[in-house]
């Protein structure tokens, strides 16, 4: 019984294999390549999430922190001069880390999800990019 089953279902799976047209979307070479680099694609976010979102994090607030210290210097006296800049800094540097933090979860994590198909562990992949967006 188990035979007359199995050669049946080997029959069935036969004729509906060779009845598929054949395409470039049937490709077994391109599904293949895809189904290995399943693992590497995975891999790759969850580095680019573990690595890249701090990196985006300090990336960020490091720019945030010192545009915010930069306009607010401006307004108080000129952001060449020191005691300008000092003063600007007690409201810049706290500003500068929570906006940047913020944007520094969003591109690491976007960045990390974008990547991590067509380029796996890029520097883009980990927010070592020029571009951080």
């Amino acid at each position: 019984m188990k035979k007359t089953a199995i050669s049946i279902l080997a029959l069935v799976t036969l004729a509906s294999v060779s009845s598929l047209p054949a395409s470039a979307e049937n490709d077994f070479g391109g599904m293949a390549k895809s189904t290995a680099m399943f693992p590497v694609r995975t891999a790759a976010l969850g580095a680019g999430l573990v690595v890249g979102t701090p990196v985006a994090i300090l990336r960020r607030v490091s720019n945030r922190c010192t545009e915010y210290t930069g306009n607010f210097a401006d307004k108080i006296g000129g952001k060449d001069n020191l005691p300008p800049v000092l003063f600007a800094s007690i409201l810049g540097v706290p500003f500068g880390l929570v906006s940047g933090t913020a944007e520094g979860v969003y591109f690491g994590g976007k960045n990390a999800i974008s990547n991590c198909v067509e380029h796996p562990f890029s520097k883009d992949s980990f927010s070592l990019g020029d571009e951080l967006e």
